[in-house]
This record gives C-alpha cells, structure tokens and sequence, in this order.
C-alpha cells in the first residue's frame, strides 16, 4: 500500500463544538450578571407623577447617590435596608469618594453657599414611593443638609401626554393626563 493511500483512510474530520458551546454560554452568563448589575441601586416603586418630568440621563456611579424609599418609609441604598444614622456615614463617605475624584481631575467637588460655607457638588436622587409620608422625605433632607450635600432630584414619571408611546405605555405605568390630574386634584387637597 502507499503512503497516499494511507493518508486518505477511513476516518473522517470532525470538529469539537463543546469549547465554543461553552464560550457562548459564558458570555450568556456574562451579560445576564452585568444587565442585573446595572438595576443594583433600583428598588420596585409606583413614582409620583410630574407634568414637568425629564428623563433621566443616568451620572456616573460616584458622580450621585441613589436612595429609594418605601411607601412605609422604610430606606434602601444599593438593595439594603439602612438606618437613618448608617445613612449619614454613607452619604459623608460617599461625599468623600467624589471629592477625591474631583481632586484627580483637578477640579473642585465644593461649591461656595451664599453667606460663606462650602458644600458638595454630589447628587442624591430620591426615588420616594407616592405614597411615602413626607415626614420621611423630610428627615432624608435634614441628614443631607447635615453632610453639606444641597443638590438633591427627585424621581417622578411622566403624565401620559409627556411623549408616551400609546394609552398602554401610559397605563402599564400608572400615569395620568394633565386634565386628570387637575380634574381630581380638586384645588390641590
């Protein structure tokens, strides 16, 4: 027999796909973890309603602090429940994270208040359930001011003429049109 015909033997070529199943898979895993990720700071709330309304463009991380409290008035920082006295450490530690970045960006993280006084450029966006009584609002923004952080947003959606889609995007997000907010707000009672 010759070498030629040795060559073209019997067995056949196939390729492995268990390595490239695998990679897929991982990469799965990957995006499923980061997407899951991104929401961390986000708690379920039914938001009040703004006719005024933005949307929001998203900071960096340690540009804002996201608080989100429960119509119970329970507080949640990155899916925790916190005390009002663990807020403060977090807020003072969070304030001390952004002076130090803006430092390494030779810029300033402190701003001058009217009557002397320095206060921090960091944002805190409260995300307050409707329902949240504004005592605890109100307690929230006593602690800030504690820590010189004055820039403070507030999360609210749309009403449904604010550039919804259709009625349904409207609905599945509890929203209401100007004219019915005004007809059943009766004089702002």
């Amino acid at each position: 027999m010759s070498a030629a015909s040795d060559m073209q033997g019997d067995e056949q070529c196939a390729m492995n796909m268990t390595p490239m199943i695998d990679c897929v898979f991982n990469l799965l895993i990957f995006f499923m973890l980061i997407s899951d990720l991104n929401q961390k700071d986000l708690v379920e709330l039914t938001l009040p309603v703004a006719y005024m309304a933005e949307e929001d463009k998203g900071q960096e991380e340690d540009d804002r602090v996201i608080l989100n409290v429960d119509k119970y008035g329970q507080l949640m920082w990155k899916q925790k429940n916190v005390s009002l006295e663990e807020l403060g450490t977090i807020l003072q530690n969070a304030r001390d994270r952004y002076e130090i970045k803006m430092k390494q960006q030779n810029k300033s993280g402190l701003e001058a208040l009217p009557g002397g006084g320095m206060a921090s450029k960091l944002y805190v966006l409260l995300r307050a359930d409707k329902d949240t009584p504004w005592q605890h609002v109100q307690w929230l923004m006593t602690i800030m001011a504690e820590q010189k952080l004055y820039k403070l947003q507030f999360a609210t959606k749309k009403f449904r003429d604010g550039n919804y889609k259709d009625d349904a995007e409207a609905t599945a997000l509890d929203a209401r049109t100007q004219k019915e907010y005004l007809a059943g707000s009766k004089g702002g009672q």
